[in-house]
């Protein structure tokens, strides 16, 4: 199996995880502090899961870049979300690629272990791409340990990039000179907030 395969997977597990309970993005989507002109980057949309609640939040003239580096999975988010004239869909890997722009909002969905260098990615768009003021959160609607019993499920042990604590992955990001403001890592979520 591929990398692209193992994000596939993983991508329509968490969307399982969200339609069985909807309640689990509240506290993801309370952390990234969304104001109605807030410009937002949904660093690796994917399906889109997290862009209804995204653009609940934006009015006036804020709107929500969803970036994703599968042209499939984009066409689909497109397709479901492009009507609401809050969303700009925009092919590219956030982690390899230029991104132009800064935000009020950074979220990364669930897709943190898919990330060559997690940490290197995260301090790119911290500095380089988040306002000052601003937050970045990253996000899992469920417990770590869900997350890495994936790469056990799909067989890629060899592969796998596993998810530290919350806490581990908080040091490591202080380490590399964020602000970690808010941690979370329980049977219910997995949440690092970072504030500008």
């Amino acid at each position: 199996m591929n990398a692209s395969e193992l994000r596939s997977r993983l991508l329509r597990t968490r969307d399982e995880i969200i339609e069985n309970n909807p309640d689990a993005i509240r506290p993801i989507i309370e952390q990234l502090g969304i104001k109605p002109d807030n410009i937002v980057l949904d660093a690796a949309t994917g399906t889109g899961q997290l862009l209804p609640y995204i653009i609940r939040e934006i009015s006036g003239s804020g709107w929500v870049d969803a970036y994703d580096s599968s042209c499939g999975l984009l066409e689909q988010t497109a397709a479901a979300h492009a009507s609401s004239g809050k969303a700009r869909f925009i092919l590219g890997d956030v982690e390899h690629d230029a991104i132009f722009g800064a935000y009020d909002a950074v979220v990364i969905f669930c897709m943190l272990p898919t990330f060559d260098d997690p940490v290197s990615t995260v301090k790119h768009l911290y500095d380089d791409h988040l306002m000052p003021g601003g937050h970045l959160v990253i996000g899992f609607p469920c417990s770590k340990e869900v997350i890495n019993s994936l790469h056990d499920d799909v067989g890629e042990k060899r592969h796998a990039r596993y998810l530290d604590s919350a806490e581990e992955l908080s040091s490591r990001l202080s380490e590399a000179g964020l602000n970690v403001a808010y941690t979370r890592d329980d049977d219910s979520a997995y949440i690092i907030t970072l504030r500008k």
